[in-house]
């Protein structure tokens, strides 16, 4: 085994939500490293370090150059959920991102027909509307966008680490985000942590906005499950 091959796979995600499923099943707890909230620990034979970054935003590049550099790992995987940029995606599809730039991962991601490879689109704000995903779609050619690949690409080029990615569809290129704000509320952008306190705050005196949120959540949560499950196929191969 060389050196490379017995370092750590290294996983980031926006958000604690998304991170939710992989965390309950790595043993221990998490705790902040490097600057980001940081959960390290053996997926059956294989080390695995995880990290929650928050939402993309100006300044993360150096942030998690910062902690790659603390934490070298063989491989990166930025997971999550993406919105749909034209039709050819649905609600839960699964999508992945440069997967050749990882063998290991490529050769999983050839054996499940489900991981489709998209062109993503990383944007510096929320895309709520269906006409504002259609019409990016159109302008960019992405299938897919998100808030945080650009960032994580450049700092895994400066420290020559191979990045991929792997998504879930949280919502259709035609349709709205109708609870884009209330989601916002429910976690924070800087460090992805769920914040449920904020949520039903504004809740208690909007109860009405729940029509926008349970539908969503829903929709969300069938998402990250679909992520999680791929994502920890793909551990189990490793090891």
């Amino acid at each position: 085994m060389n050196l490379k091959s017995s370092l750590p796979v290294g996983i980031l995600f926006p958000m604690e939500f998304e991170a939710k499923p992989i965390w309950k099943k790595l043993p221990g707890t998490s705790a902040p490293h490097a600057g980001l909230e940081t959960k390290r620990g053996f997926w059956k034979g294989t080390a695995v370090i995880t990290a929650r970054i928050g939402m993309g935003r100006p300044g993360l590049d150096k942030q998690v150059g910062s902690w790659l550099s603390k934490n070298p790992v063989r491989a990166l995987i930025l997971a999550g959920l993406g919105g749909a940029l034209d039709s050819a995606w649905e609600e839960g599809d699964m999508t992945v991102h440069h997967p050749e730039a990882w063998p290991d991962f490529l050769q999983y991601v050839k054996s499940r027909p489900s991981l489709r490879t998209a062109k993503w689109h990383t944007a510096k704000e929320i895309i709520a509307t269906g006409p504002a995903k259609l019409d990016l779609g159109r302008k960019t050619g992405c299938g897919i966008v998100e808030m945080e690949w650009d960032y994580v690409a450049e700092a895994c080029r400066e420290h020559n680490i191979p990045l991929v990615g792997i998504r879930a569809v949280s919502d259709n290129s035609d349709r709205p985000l109708p609870a884009a704000d209330l989601l916002l509320l429910g976690c924070d952008r800087e460090t992805g942590k769920t914040t449920p306190g904020k949520m039903a705050a504004h809740l208690v005196f909007r109860p009405w906005r729940l029509k926008d949120l349970i539908p969503t959540a829903l929709t969300c949560a069938h998402a990250r499950n679909e992520m999680a499950r791929e994502l920890m196929g793909f551990l189990d191969q490793l090891s």
